[in-house]
């Protein structure tokens, strides 16, 4: 719900009805950037104990299924999150000076604990591809090559040996040097302070700057890469998240949120699978995966069977760079278990195998571990959309149109005075951002990333209060003129997942009903 900001010293009551509803969800703050200053938190609903779980279908027996369903009620929250090392006033004030996009995060942290990570010269060196053939449309490389040999594979794997010597390392400073770096535009054009538009080629290699990012697509005229703080790598030795587990009960759950501000995250976990039983608080066919892609806002909830050796194990979660996202960098958290159900560091040994590692720095699955299918989410209990045309079908034009202003069918947003939820007390109950919609009707949006936005991210989108059915997703232009139109490679009208967050691909479109 949006309102009011809560000033300071105050405090807010927000009242609701829970009728229904079960699941994993997150608040946050909804004035400026708060959330990204940790106003967040985590929110779980239990379902009754008579509703029905994905899960269940784990069980051998009575007590295999008790087991499962404890570890459901002591699941933990884990909230992503990526950091700046500066406040989000501070952050956003420089972008709307610059107009240089603040895609670049020192570190990744999980309940809010972690550590910064340098780097090695050589993955900084490779570009966000790590040197592997990379997917044109994403930049991200093409973890299912063949001909990837697993000696790159290994070769571009933070593995635990290597984190413990950075973490140990005496710290250090390195500045970027604009001079070395090159970009890869993926077809685009650097908007430079001069107004030019160098042309590049696509494929050149892409050198990145100590926190493992690429420079900034753009600035404002007269600002360039020398107009910002000169990116810095420091490393840092702060304690991890450590999730104790219980041997003896033998499953694991954890409640996953991005809760970051401008990273896609993947996360997996040492030597273990996910069994992925819920998404965006809502049971779903159950996925048996090694590394679960999360966009922005969105959850899951996973079920971990603790069939290794008793020890410590790390949590992976790295950015995953997409579209103009463009940036290495890679956090852990460690779930630890041990034999007599203490754990800590003089109880359970670190797991140290490199073969046992899903997933490379940049996020990527190597080609061994599958990886979530998101159009296989379909809700646990059948709940499919109404078969009949939308009785509404709108278009939604994401478009950058200037360096800082991004429109949505040509208007920006602008906060009003009173907020919206007031109705036609607020000044934005007319404003050309205000859509309104007949009640307790079959609405399609059909949502696409403009062909001349000046910049082609893509996006994670979001509606409170409600779920939608995702009927598909893709790259390029969506050219039809509504979901009936489109064929049923494209359209999914049978079992597509029902959801609050869909990730809108960069230079792409997503249609849900």
């Amino acid at each position: 719900m949006d309102g009011f900001p809560i000033p300071p010293g105050g405090n807010f009551t927000y009242r609701f009805s829970l009728e229904g509803e079960y699941g994993f969800f997150w608040y946050h703050s909804h004035f400026r950037a708060y959330y990204d200053d940790a106003v967040r938190g985590p929110l779980v609903i239990h379902p009754a104990s008579s509703r029905r779980r994905p899960f269940e279908s784990l069980a051998d027996d009575e007590t295999q299924l008790r087991a499962l369903l404890q570890a459901e009620r002591d699941a933990t929250p884990v909230l992503l999150t990526d950091w700046y090392h500066e406040l989000s006033d501070t952050v956003y004030a420089r972008y709307f000076e610059t107009g240089a996009f603040p895609n670049c995060v020192d570190s990744l942290l999980a309940n809010g604990q972690g550590r910064v990570q340098c780097l090695p010269d050589y993955i900084l060196q490779a570009g966000t591809g790590l040197g592997i053939d990379s997917d044109a449309s994403t930049g991200a490389p093409s973890a299912t090559d063949a001909s990837m040999s697993s000696m790159m594979m290994d070769s571009m794997t933070m593995d635990s040996t290597m984190k413990d010597s950075m973490a140990m390392a005496p710290t250090s400073t390195i500045s970027m040097q604009a001079t070395s770096m090159s970009m890869n535009m993926h077809k685009r054009a650097m908007v430079t302070s001069s107004g030019e538009a160098p042309g590049m080629s696509d494929g050149q290699m892409t050198s990145l700057g100590p926190r493992g990012c690429s420079p900034p697509m753009m600035f404002k005229p007269g600002y360039n890469l020398s107009s910002l703080p000169p990116e810095t790598c420091i490393n840092t030795t702060s304690p991890l998240l450590t999730i104790p587990a219980n041997y003896s009960q033998g499953w694991l759950a954890l409640n996953l949120v991005n809760a970051g501000a401008v990273s896609k995250l993947s996360v997996s976990l040492d030597a273990h699978s996910f069994f992925v039983y819920a998404a965006d608080g809502l049971f779903v066919e159950l996925q048996k995966v090694k590394v679960l892609p999360i966009s922005i806002g969105q959850r899951y909830s996973v079920m971990i069977k603790l069939d290794q050796p008793p020890g410590q194990y790390f949590l992976r979660f790295a950015s995953l760079p997409v579209g103009d996202m463009q940036q290495v960098i890679e956090g852990q958290a460690i779930i630890s278990y041990s034999v007599n159900n203490i754990s800590g560091s003089d109880q359970a040994a670190l797991y140290d195998d490199p073969n046992s590692i899903w997933m490379l720095v940049n996020g990527s699955a190597k080609s061994t571990a599958p990886e979530l299918v998101i159009e296989r989410l379909s809700p646990f209990e059948k709940y499919t959309p109404p078969s009949t045309p939308a009785d509404v079908t709108r278009f939604f034009t994401i478009n950058q149109t200037d360096i800082i202003i991004w429109v949505v069918d040509e208007y920006p947003y602008s906060e009003p005075q009173t907020p919206i939820i007031y109705g036609n007390k607020s000044d934005g109950w007319a404003a050309n951002t205000t859509l309104h919609m007949p009640y307790n009707s079959t609405i399609d949006i059909i949502m696409r990333i403009a062909n001349d936005s000046m910049d082609a991210m893509g996006h994670p989108m979001h509606l409170h209060g409600h779920k939608f059915w995702v009927l598909g997703t893709g790259s390029g232009p969506f050219p039809y003129n509504s979901v009936t139109d489109a064929p049923q490679s494209v359209i999914n009208l049978n079992n597509p997942p029902y959801r609050d967050t869909v990730e809108l691909p960069a230079s792409g479109w997503a249609a849900i009903r």
